[in-house]
């Protein structure tokens, strides 16, 4: 599914407030959120993974997995179901103001402020989502009378608080659960990990050195985002770098992309890392802010595609299978 540069317009931005609240876990408090307000009345549900891919640039091929996303439907509108981004790298769930205009007109709503009270079908799950933030947004609004997919905000890292998600990027599945009983393998080790904040930041071993690094999913279609020095050396020799534009709220930044030959073990697995990105245009104090992730490590979905990502954020514990 092309969605085009929209589907990337938040990775620069995340990038800073994702690097920076780790650098706060790390160095001081963490940053203060309201509890998540999140309902969900079945214990256990299933949501089917739609992924959207972005153009880049010819001769550069398609930029595939560029945003893990979910079919949504909101009470209230019966005829057209839409889809929201599932953002982990984000700490709440949020509405996109030029959509939720529309939707809210149609519903007999207000559209106004924070939302009190939002109810909404997330594949098998029915959701009460609370105080949602709207995010203003210029833009298109709805169109009604079209077929095409309509993205309305995010899902946030607070519709896994206290439960246990399961990522399966080989079924094409995400499960929600209240607890992992059956949910992984006999053999699964389960390791402990960092959840301050709202943000998944695990332990890693790279380089022979022990590191932590933070999945992000909503850097969907990046394996390994990374400031520029650490780019440079993990680079492998004489492969051409590509590089292309983004756009990250409002603003186009360049991102590089080249080939390494590193991997990370993560959760016990070895994984190889594949590639290395880098956003051109970010400031010093945003590299600054990244490098704090160890060797300076954010880690997308990319990474994981072909296994299952178990995370229990009540227990703070997560496997890799």
């Amino acid at each position: 599914m092309d969605f085009g540069e929209r589907t990337c317009m938040r990775i620069c931005c995340r990038i800073f407030a994702g690097a920076w609240a780790v650098l706060a876990v790390g160095c001081s408090s963490p940053p203060t959120l309201p509890p998540a307000q999140i309902e969900i009345v079945e214990a256990r549900g299933s949501i089917p993974i739609i992924w959207a891919s972005t153009p880049r640039p010819a001769p550069l091929p398609l930029l595939t997995h560029s945003a893990l996303l979910v079919p949504v439907s909101v009470e209230g509108i019966a005829d057209r179901q839409f889809l929201m981004q599932l953002d982990l790298g984000h700490p709440t769930t949020s509405l996109l103001s030029h959509k939720w205009k529309d939707i809210a007109a149609r519903g007999g709503r207000a559209a106004d402020g924070p939302i009190a009270a939002l109810q909404l079908k997330v594949g098998e799950l029915s959701v009460t989502a609370r105080n949602v933030s709207v995010q203003q947004r210029a833009g298109a609004g709805v169109d009604w009378l079209g077929r095409g997919p309509e993205l309305i905000g995010t899902l946030g890292s607070d519709f896994i608080d206290g439960r246990v998600v399961v990522l399966d990027f080989v079924a094409g599945r995400v499960t929600l659960s209240r607890t992992r009983d059956g949910l992984a393998s006999t053999g699964a080790v389960f390791q402990p990990f960092s959840f301050q904040g709202r943000r998944l930041v695990l332990p890693a071993l790279f380089e022979g050195k022990t590191t932590r690094v933070m999945y992000d999913s909503g850097s969907s279609a990046f394996a390994w985002l990374t400031d520029e020095a650490s780019f440079q050396r993990l680079a492998r020799p004489n492969v051409r770098v590509e590089s292309y534009p983004i756009n990250s709220w409002g603003n186009t930044l360049n991102a590089h992309t080249v080939a390494t030959d590193a991997n990370v073990t993560i959760g016990g697995i070895t994984l190889p890392i594949t590639e290395v990105s880098r956003i051109e245009g970010m400031s010093a104090l945003q590299e600054a802010a990244v490098r704090v992730l160890g060797v300076g490590g954010m880690v997308g979905n990319k990474l994981f595609l072909g296994r299952r990502l178990v995370i229990d954020t009540a227990k703070l514990e997560f496997a890799i299978e």
